[in-house]
């Protein structure tokens, strides 16, 4: 598996993610997710789509995903 991920900073509460999962099993497979992360004080939230190969057959543009992290 190979992973790659990258963010960078819109404002000190914003940044656009992507973080990519590459499988080199027998058939190349990928899941790719790329979205916007919102920071709080001790939280922080994903709002993201993913997708891959099949997904891309029904949902084009990806599947909603949201992500919470809590810092305690």
């Amino acid at each position: 598996m190979i992973t790659l991920r990258a963010m960078t900073r819109l404002s000190r509460r914003v940044s656009l993610v992507t973080e990519n999962w590459f499988f080199t099993a027998d058939v190349y497979r990928g899941i790719i997710s790329y979205g916007i992360r919102f920071f709080g004080e001790t939280m922080s939230v994903d709002l993201a789509l993913v997708n891959n190969e099949e997904f891309s057959e029904v949902f084009p543009v990806g599947i909603p995903y949201v992500d919470f992290v809590v810092k305690f």
